[in-house]
């Protein structure tokens, strides 16, 4: 038992960098950097990574590369559009299984249908911060990765549009912005068989927001933002009370709840939408020759006591014709589509 002890305590020390010191690490002001590696006991020189990014690397010194000749570490940092990167790199398998450990622990949500002990690459996340493990080889020797990209939160003022909110992709980054209490893991009824993860913003209130993501695992990777009055939500549909009409509106003046004849107004050109005999019903046809750029956004109407049978049962209808009949259709959805996807 006591040889069991002294191993466990020769292994914490010979640890010169772990994944509690990665995380402290990307907290503190840049000015007191270079301090605290000294002493964690690393010396910084310039490198060059890809993309012609410029790093600092730290490697350990000497007195460290002494201590623990078996293993070796480096950390690089480096700035990247509003984003800074910390990485951690260990030749010691038993660091990166601790590492992963130590994330769990330390409250980071990852994709549970993981095996952390036999999965190698995985994203472990928490407000601002995304942690993605690496395995590769160096000199025919294996390294171990922990990738830290911790992403500035963006000006509270310059969120005032319904486009805005694509900054936003991650559930982990939402609540790190407006707080755990207003952002909702949910379920999206996609189609009548097809059921998908998504976060709400601000559920059942004239300011809710749904976000599809591309990786339903790691809720993550946004597909697109949904604006709506009648959201197809889990929530929404377990939820009987009265919400007003939704506040969020595009740059462009566009907004759920309006009616054809605004629309049309906005977009100074007359548009087409998807008949009844479309699997596309009453969605805006994708067209930018307007003021509006359709290929942006997915427009949905309504359309309540809609009899005209003639004018609705084709492939596609005219806007200019749907307000001559005087048609009460309004806009329900409008999805706005991440550039990613």
């Amino acid at each position: 038992m006591l040889f069991l002890i002294c191993f466990a305590a020769s292994r914490v020390m010979s640890q010169s960098f772990t994944v509690d010191d990665l995380l402290k690490l990307s907290s503190l002001p840049s000015k007191d950097i270079a301090q605290f590696m000294s002493k964690k006991e690393y010396s910084p020189h310039a490198g060059s990574l890809d993309n012609n990014l410029i790093a600092t690397i730290f490697n350990e010194n000497a007195k460290a590369r002494k201590r623990d000749s078996l293993n070796s570490r480096s950390i690089d940092l480096y700035k990247k559009d509003d984003s800074k990167y910390f990485v951690l790199h260990t030749s010691s398998m038993n660091e990166f299984m601790d590492g992963k450990s130590q994330l769990i622990k330390e409250g980071f949500f990852y994709d549970t249908n993981l095996n952390p002990g036999q999965d190698t690459s995985m994203l472990f996340q928490k407000l601002n911060i995304t942690i993605e493990t690496l395995t590769g080889m160096d000199d025919s020797l294996p390294v171990y990765s922990f990738l830290l990209k911790k992403k500035e939160l963006p000006d509270p003022r310059s969120i005032q549009h319904a486009e805005d909110l694509l900054n936003f992709t991650s559930h982990q980054y939402l609540v790190g912005f407006f707080g755990e209490s207003n952002v909702k893991k949910d379920l999206y009824y996609f189609s009548d068989k097809e059921i998908r993860k998504c976060s709400v913003l601000f559920a059942n209130t004239n300011h809710q927001a749904v976000f599809v993501w591309g990786d339903e695992n790691n809720l993550c990777d946004l597909a697109y933002v949904l604006i709506s009055n009648e959201s197809p939500t889990l929530s929404s549909q377990q939820y009987s009370g009265f919400i007003s009409n939704n506040e969020w509106q595009l740059k462009n003046g566009l907004r759920p709840g309006m009616g054809i004849n605004e629309l049309l107004k906005l977009n100074e050109k007359d548009f087409e939408i998807y008949g009844n005999q479309s699997e596309y019903a009453f969605i805006v046809k994708p067209d930018n020759s307007g003021k509006i750029d359709f290929r942006k956004f997915a427009i949905s109407f309504s359309c309540n006591n809609c009899n005209n049978e003639k004018l609705l049962n084709t492939s596609y209808i005219k806007a200019t014709d749907v307000l001559q009949e005087m048609l009460p259709m309004h806009v329900t959805n409008i999805i706005i589509f991440s550039k990613n996807h």
